[in-house]
């Protein structure tokens, strides 16, 4: 059956759904973009109202640090002065922000500015010739509660997850309207976004977790390393113990830095030879033997993400080769070449010679949080480590029997 209208309007109207439809897109593409933008906008705000938040808990830390000295020694630390004025300096800024409060709350944000008020009244007269010690110690320690308090850095990321979410997910709905104007070009545009959107909110997931890692180990580290940095080798009864312990910081501190630049480097990490990551591991206790090929030495990966894995899966290995005799961690690394896809796989395998875990214990090594003496490679390394790679656009896999050590295998796609 034929259209009730002329030819020439009969053979107009494809043309005129398609010029709708080619408008339709065009809006659509215009409306996303102002979704992306907003998007980064928000991003780029809560990295500063978390960085900010950061320092200020890492200065009150080596305030503490420093006013505990003074207390005891009588004489004011020479770095007193120094850390009171970039802690001032943070607070002061991160209060001028003009969306502090949209992050941080009303409540959060007055709480701030009793820190700021407190540390200039008790705190900044002992800069000036003043001597309430005490008095400024309390205030400190006030205002670290006050900054524990003070959920900024939590709140900042899921509320940025819940508004990324909700950006997409209205992208996704106007992309429908498209879809109605053209079925096939949306549904190959959908497909895209789709792949898109679940790669973003990946990529999220991961940075939150590297983000909320670094910031709640950075502070303690820091006063660790302040505290042992004031230690008198001349005056223990064991100086090797403190060596240790100062080198056991610096692996802490060289892990969280490690995982900060990978939450705050988004995708364009840096990146290196696979040479470079392997010339910077070490083990502490047992022998570490590496065997790579030297196209995977050659392969160029992201330097942050890789180093982290390959570190947290080292120690997980040292942990299980305690108590035994000879201890043995073995590297392993080549390129597999994909013939119907002409895309190469750096694939890595560190295997112990450890005890091994039974097989329930394997299968509950992914969970969070999980630990046992037989699992001593579980916990929150290993998850940590897959998610990663799958960050990466890889697959981590664990093989293990009791008795016969333990082999994870990293599989990430290299460029051709």
């Amino acid at each position: 059956m034929s259209l009730p209208f002329p030819e020439s309007i009969r053979t107009a109207l494809p043309y005129v759904f398609l010029a709708g439809a080619i408008g339709l897109s065009g809006w659509t593409f215009f409306r996303s973009e102002q979704y992306r933008a907003e998007s980064n906008r928000i991003f780029s705000e809560t990295y500063e109202v978390q960085w900010r938040t950061t320092q200020i808990r890492e200065y009150l830390t080596r305030l503490d640090g420093d006013l505990r000295l003074t207390a005891v020694t009588r004489q004011l630390e020479p770095d007193l002065g120094h850390n009171l004025t970039l802690l001032s300096t943070n607070v002061a800024q991160l209060l001028r922000l003009d969306y502090v409060e949209k992050f941080l709350g009303e409540r959060d944000a007055k709480l701030l500015e009793e820190v700021e008020k407190d540390l200039r009244l008790h705190v900044c007269p002992l800069v000036d010739g003043g001597t309430d010690v005490d008095s400024a110690m309390t205030t400190v320690a006030d205002s670290k509660e006050k900054m524990y308090q003070i959920s900024g850095a939590a709140v900042a990321h899921t509320s940025t997850l819940a508004e990324a979410a909700h950006i997409a997910s209205a992208a996704s709905r106007n992309r429908l309207v498209f879809g109605a104007a053209l079925a096939i070009a949306t549904l190959c545009y959908a497909i895209l976004h789709m792949r898109y959107v679940y790669a973003r909110r990946r990529d999220q997931h991961q940075q939150s977790f590297s983000a909320l890692y670094a910031h709640m180990t950075r502070s303690p580290v820091t006063a660790l390393r302040l505290f042992l940095g004031h230690l008198d080798p001349t005056q223990m009864s064991d100086p090797e113990m403190l060596i240790d312990a100062k080198k056991a910081v610096g692996q802490l501190e060289a892990v969280t830095d490690g995982m900060k630049s990978l939450a705050y480097s988004g995708t364009d990490t840096r990146k290196a030879a696979f040479s470079v990551v392997l010339d910077q591991l070490s083990t502490d206790g047992c022998e570490l033997e590496v065997d790579a090929t030297a196209e995977a030495r050659a392969c160029v990966v992201p330097l942050a993400p890789v180093r982290v894995m390959l570190s947290e899966l080292l120690k997980n290995a040292e942990v299980a080769l305690l108590g035994r005799n000879y201890g043995l961690v073995r590297i392993t690394a080549a390129v597999h070449r994909h013939k119907l896809t002409k895309t190469r796989t750096l694939t890595v395998e560190i295997k112990d010679n450890g005890v091994g875990m039974a097989v329930e214990v394997a299968r509950q090594a992914f969970e969070p949080l999980f630990t046992t003496r037989a699992g001593s490679h579980a916990g929150l390394g290993l998850p940590a480590c897959a998610q990663m790679a799958a960050a990466l656009k890889g697959k981590l896999k664990i093989a293990s029997k009791p008795g016969s050590g333990t082999s994870v295998q990293i599989a990430i796609p290299v460029n051709a």
